[in-house]
């Protein structure tokens, strides 16, 4: 279970805080994670993707970031080129439009992963990223720092 973001002093993401954990019931049946005690450990990492489930984003993480949300509280990014309105962060699936089906998850998902990587790749100013499904062309700032949602 990651614990928390190991950053730099530009907080770049360089690594995750993770530990190991089991399932515990307590006394009236509910189960919980527990952490295993002496298994934290420092995981590099140069790029981060969460998977947020069916309920929508969690708050903390995402206002932590100041990723602005439509009027469902999903996250805002436009479809095809699936950015925020922070540089670097993209979202797909559930956490951008609501619950649905698994496959429409997957098939965002890997169309935002192609964007990531367009966005990460460029080494260019102003980066040309044309989708599939739009006929127009946008343009993109290249940072070669990514998170997907």
């Amino acid at each position: 279970m990651t614990k928390r973001f190991v950053g730099d002093e530009h907080g770049v993401v360089k690594g995750l805080e993770i530990v190991r954990v089991h399932w515990e019931k307590d006394a009236i049946g509910k189960f919980s994670f527990k952490e295993v005690e002496g298994s934290e450990e420092i995981t590099e990492a140069d790029l981060v993707l969460l998977a947020m489930g069916f309920l929508g984003p969690e708050s903390p993480l995402p206002e932590k970031l100041g990723l602005e949300r439509d009027n469902r509280s999903n996250l805002k990014a436009e479809y095809g080129r699936f950015s925020t309105n922070v540089e670097g962060i993209f979202a797909a699936g559930d956490c951008r439009c609501g619950q649905s089906l698994v496959v429409w998850a997957i098939s965002e998902g890997r169309q935002a992963a192609a964007q990531v990587d367009n966005y990460l790749m460029k080494d260019e100013n102003d980066v040309t990223i044309s989708t599939e499904r739009h006929e127009s062309t946008k343009t993109q700032d290249s940072n070669r720092q990514a998170v997907m949602m």
